[in-house]
């Protein structure tokens, strides 16, 4: 037989649980399968290899010779191959959970609520990597990305997570004495550009505001923008959902707002690899649905008219 012309592992499996139970009945319920399937695929594999390997007498089961060396090597072999998937299973348990996010999405929704999670499951190591880089999940050992946009990252597992336009803020001690009538005003005030994103010079463009020549701008880490704007240190476009609670204080002033128009709707998204995620990352994606979940329903109680006088 030439390497690696190996019987179906179907038959194989079947004849190493009959081998070590030395019955087709255990060896079926250890697969989860009949006694018939059992002796019916031990018959394909006597009939693939030319070879007698169980002789039946009654209800016993016994191993010729050559079923007796063949068994040998099999129970070796997945007895190794169980040992090796156990030490993988157990190497992923220890590890961190890895989650990639961009920076603003992590310093302005997700710090001030992450005490929460790690509350409610202090038994997981959690890795953040706040990046406005792009991670090639299918490269990379990462459980999760969080990321804005239309699901348009082709070869991954998406999920629509928290839905939100764009939204060019402010604050309102740096607009005190300013009339702001169209876009083409936001080229009098600083701006404030996070680094690593081209958003703004995008939106700005679209809406022909004068970009060149322009100085008065500060490039800042995500984490840093929606605070520097509320400092009044200038306008800044960010994703409307981040900077809700400011607006909804006066903290901020939302200037001009825009829907996402791509086809498939737009917000944050949870990405991973195709497949199933690990335990940790299924805590945490439960753990961030529900938290958004219940901050929309909040919002969405505040919003509703009072009943009554």
């Amino acid at each position: 037989m030439e390497r690696g012309a190996l019987p179906p592992l179907a038959m194989l499996r079947a004849f190493e649980a009959a081998a070590r139970h030395l019955s087709f009945s255990a060896a079926g319920r250890e697969l989860n399968v009949t006694h018939v399937a059992v002796g019916q695929q031990v018959r394909k594999l006597e009939a693939h290899l030319g070879l007698s390997l169980v002789a039946r007498s009654g209800r016993s089961l016994e191993l010729t010779p050559d079923g007796a060396r063949l068994a040998v090597r099999l129970i070796e072999s997945f007895d190794a191959l169980r040992e090796a998937f156990a030490e993988i299973e157990e190497e992923k348990r220890g590890r961190p959970l890895r989650v990639t996010l961009t920076p603003m999405f992590a310093g302005s929704w997700l710090m001030p609520r992450l005490g929460a999670f790690r509350s409610a499951h202090p038994d997981i190591e959690l890795m953040l990597n706040p990046t406005p880089d792009l991670i090639d999940l299918r490269r990379e050992d990462y459980d999760l990305a969080i990321r804005y946009g239309a699901r348009d990252w082709p070869g991954l597992e998406t999920e629509a997570f928290m839905p939100s336009g764009f939204a060019v803020i402010a604050s309102p001690k740096l607009l005190e004495g300013i009339r702001l009538e169209s876009p083409s005003d936001l080229a009098h005030l600083p701006w404030i550009l996070q680094q690593g994103i081209e958003e703004f010079w995008v939106w700005l463009k679209d809406h022909g505001v004068e970009v060149a020549g322009k100085r008065d701008i500060s490039h800042l880490p995500g984490y840093m923008v929606i605070p520097a704007a509320r400092d009044g240190q200038g306008v800044a476009l960010v994703s409307r959902v981040l900077a809700e609670e400011d607006i909804r204080r006066g903290r901020l002033v939302a200037l001009f707002e825009d829907g996402w128009r791509g086809k498939s709707g737009g917000g944050y998204f949870l990405v991973h690899r195709p497949g199933p995620l690990r335990a940790p990352a299924r805590q945490f994606v439960r753990w961030l649905k529900q938290t958004a979940a219940a901050e929309r329903e909040a919002a969405a109680e505040g919003d509703r008219p009072s009943k009554g006088p």
